[in-house]
């Protein structure tokens, strides 16, 4: 097949799915025009032959100073002419907002066919406003395909659009071989304690991970020998540096910014600790619990289809600090259950989100899309 799949480039979740999809289908043998703005973050340290990365021109003109080039109309372009000069069959938008409108005039220009993955803010926070939902609502049901990561995201489509045609649910694919248990010894940092909890994000408020700064706080008193790896960048990241020096915890809480390979970060955690007041599905649990690696996380969004709890990790009430901080304990006084989770986790992994797998079943809809 001859596919072009439209993602932002950022670190996200709906950039990094759709780079692996991209990437999965290139090993399968199918052609991929990858289309962004810039360089997907996967693609900048790996490139498939078959993958053909276009990227979107952003003009710059002084009457636009103020709002921003166009970028609607700019991706509209481009997709048209991806459509007019190559065989591209379908165009596969990640992200509903706002790319889906400009796969929409492609069509109109071109007549090419575009399906659309919502992947979360895009539906639960932005798609909602008033300003966007009217557009957003009548694209999805212009679309010759709509499909979304989670079963809790398929429900808010039903409930917050104007859609009553077939909605199909593909979880985030996780590759295995990447995301697997390695010894922490192979780590790029020193680690400096025996026991450590990680917590990955963007450090946008809806990640909540001051939350997370001051559950450990509480869990140090009794343990004072663990860390809190935490990994990313975001708007929040400087509250919770400031947040932990405020309760002399600073030793024990690394910061280490974006990572390229995390995998070995993953795998030297007790468990990985979310707090997020909303999850579509919740990427980074997912990827550690390919690391063998439990996971503790609220009882949110599309959270409870990626933790079995008591098997593979715990879920808590969001905001219920006490059972997050029961359950780290728990895990720091039984190594033996750190190892039996994170087995399970492995298992569900490979059974439910593994790439190559997900990636035959987005080809299956492309082709049905296409008959």
């Amino acid at each position: 097949m001859k596919i072009g799949i439209n993602c932002f480039p950022t670190v996200g979740g709906s950039g990094i799915v759709a780079t692996q999809l991209a990437i999965e289908m290139a090993k399968k043998g199918h052609d991929v025009h990858l289309i962004s703005y810039d360089t997907p973050f996967l693609l900048r340290t790996f490139r498939h032959p078959n993958i053909t990365l276009e990227l979107v021109d952003i003009l710059s003109y002084p009457l636009f100073k103020d709002i921003g080039s166009p970028y609607t109309i700019l991706a509209a372009s481009k997709l048209a002419q991806i459509a007019l000069k190559t065989e591209v069959e379908l165009i596969h938008i990640h992200y509903a907002i706002p790319v889906s409108v400009s796969a929409y005039l492609a069509k109109e220009i071109t007549n090419i066919p575009f399906s659309i993955t919502a992947h979360g803010s895009d539906i639960h926070t932005l798609g909602v406003d008033p300003a966007y939902n009217p557009v957003i609502s009548h694209v999805f049901n212009k679309a010759d395909g709509l499909s979304t990561v989670s079963n809790y995201m398929k429900r808010q489509i039903q409930s917050k659009f104007n859609y009553e045609r077939e909605l199909e649910v593909f979880y985030n694919p996780i590759d295995i071989n990447k995301y697997q248990k390695i010894d922490s010894q192979f780590c790029d940092f020193r680690i400096k304690f025996e026991n450590n909890f990680i917590h990955v994000s963007n450090f946008r408020p809806v990640k909540n991970a001051p939350f997370i700064v001051e559950t450990f706080a509480n869990v140090i008193k009794e343990y004072p020998d663990t860390g809190l790896i935490m990994v990313g960048e975001g708007p929040e990241r400087k509250k919770c540096e400031d947040l932990a020096y405020k309760l002399g915890i600073s030793e024990n809480v690394i910061f280490q910014g974006v990572r390229v390979s995390i995998a070995p970060i993953y795998s030297c955690g007790a468990a990985l600790l979310s707090a997020s007041t909303n999850e579509s599905f919740g990427l980074t649990l997912a990827e550690a619990m390919s690391c063998e690696t439990p996971v503790i996380a609220p009882n949110v969004g599309g959270i409870p289809e990626v933790i079995d709890h008591d098997i593979n990790g715990f879920i808590y009430e969001l905001g219920d600090g006490d059972s997050l901080s029961k359950y780290m304990i728990r895990l720091l006084d039984d190594k033996k259950l750190v190892r039996k989770m994170g087995g399970k986790g492995r298992e569900k992994v490979i059974s439910k989100f593994e790439a190559s797998m997900i990636a035959d079943q987005y080809i299956g809809w492309y082709e049905k899309i296409l008959a």
